[in-house]
């Protein structure tokens, strides 16, 4: 009884010790963990997307949008610089909005007189009529040479009509008159380059409000125009000795309105479509992106917009250099030397739970793989 007690005994010891070497094991099995986090290193990546703005998209690569065009003629003075220019006097000269509160229509002529409060005289420089209950805005000028024409904002009567339109009759101006002292020198190329595109961004602010205005923006948020000058025209010529001169642009301006978030949406898939097999596209540099009219069909309402896209891409989890397959049971700098001889690693490292791990566990779901944010 005693030898067999004693062979129970040792039975019974070897089963503990078993069962404990087992949930050793176990629990070694199951808490043990690698980490691998990687540093990509991010490459750029850009589209040029043609997408057809149509009345009614049937095709993939087209979007719902509208096309319209409108021709806009505008004068406007430009005084020049006074660097390098000698002081002469001129006659000083500016805007006047000419209001008419009578119930019908009044022209003026030509040199027609308008009288500041002060009493400095100025003349038109055009014929206008004054509309009904309305205004119109009229450029005007000194009749005497000289600093005393450069007042500032003022209110004008016209004594060439009658004392009782006169009070219904009037201009007022808001800014200064200007050029009563002019800084004359040679007229170059570069003013009237420099005029007209001033002149031109004029005329598109203006027309872009008529432009737009039967335009639900709330659908077609997103805009394009192509400006195309009709006929341009000034008053001097290159090499002239002026202090200023008159600009007359005439432009028109064709505007097509698009859905924004559908092009953007489809230059970002042919985006994606462009990056390799392991890659994924990580941020997309919006404000980088450009839009621009390449053809216009007016009969038809139809237009082609050419998108410009960029952006970034970084390795992504399924890219065959991250199979887990390449890590279990590896050293960590067997691990680092494997995926630094990627191109599309900045930079890796390896940590273990429990840390005295010495490497890579055999189980691939206790591998974890993550990319972090790319350094810039």
């Amino acid at each position: 009884m005693s030898r067999s007690l004693r062979m129970y005994q040792h039975i019974a010891v070897a089963f503990v010790v078993i069962t404990f070497l087992l949930l050793l094991c176990v629990l070694y099995l199951s808490v043990s963990r690698a980490t691998i986090r990687i540093t990509p290193e991010p490459k750029s990546v850009d589209v040029n997307a043609r997408i057809d703005v149509v009345g009614e998209p049937t095709e993939d690569g087209q979007v719902k949008g509208i096309v319209v065009e409108k021709t806009l003629e505008k004068s406007k003075v430009f005084t020049l610089p006074a660097d390098g220019a000698k002081a002469v006097e001129g006659k000083a000269s500016g805007y006047v909005t000419l209001i008419n509160e009578t119930a019908k229509d009044q022209p003026l002529v030509t040199t027609t007189r308008l009288i500041s409060e002060t009493g400095v005289l100025f003349r038109l420089q055009s014929s206008v009529t004054v509309p009904a209950k309305g205004q119109v805005d009229a450029f005007v000028q000194a009749d005497a040479a000289g600093k005393s024409g450069e007042i500032g904002a003022a209110k004008f009567t016209i004594p060439g009509l009658n004392t009782t339109l006169q009070t219904q009759i009037y201009g007022v101006s808001v800014a200064s008159m200007t050029g009563g002292v002019q800084y004359v020198r040679a007229l170059t190329q570069k003013d009237i380059d420099d005029a007209v595109a001033a002149l031109s961004a004029e005329i598109l602010s203006e027309t872009k409000q008529g432009l737009s205005a039967d335009v639900d923006r709330a659908e077609l948020d997103g805009e394009s125009y192509e400006v195309t000058t009709v006929s341009q025209s000034t008053d001097s010529i290159v090499g002239a000795e002026v202090g200023s001169f008159t600009l007359t642009l005439k432009q028109t301006i064709t505007a097509v309105y698009y859905p924004k978030s559908e092009v953007e949406s489809y230059a970002e898939k042919l985006l994606a479509k462009q990056i390799s097999d392991g890659f994924t596209v990580s941020s997309i540099d919006h404000e980088t992106t450009t839009s621009e009219v390449t053809e216009l069909d007016l009969i038809n309402a139809e237009a082609v917009i050419a998108v410009s896209l960029s952006g970034m891409s970084i390795i992504s989890a399924d890219a065959p250099v991250l199979d887990k397959d390449r890590f279990v049971g590896r050293a960590p700098h067997e691990v680092l030397t494997l995926l630094r001889a990627s191109d599309a690693i900045q930079d890796v490292s390896v940590s273990f739970t429990p840390f005295w791990l010495k490497r890579v566990p055999t189980l691939q779901d206790h591998i974890r793989i993550i990319i972090e944010e790319p350094k810039h």
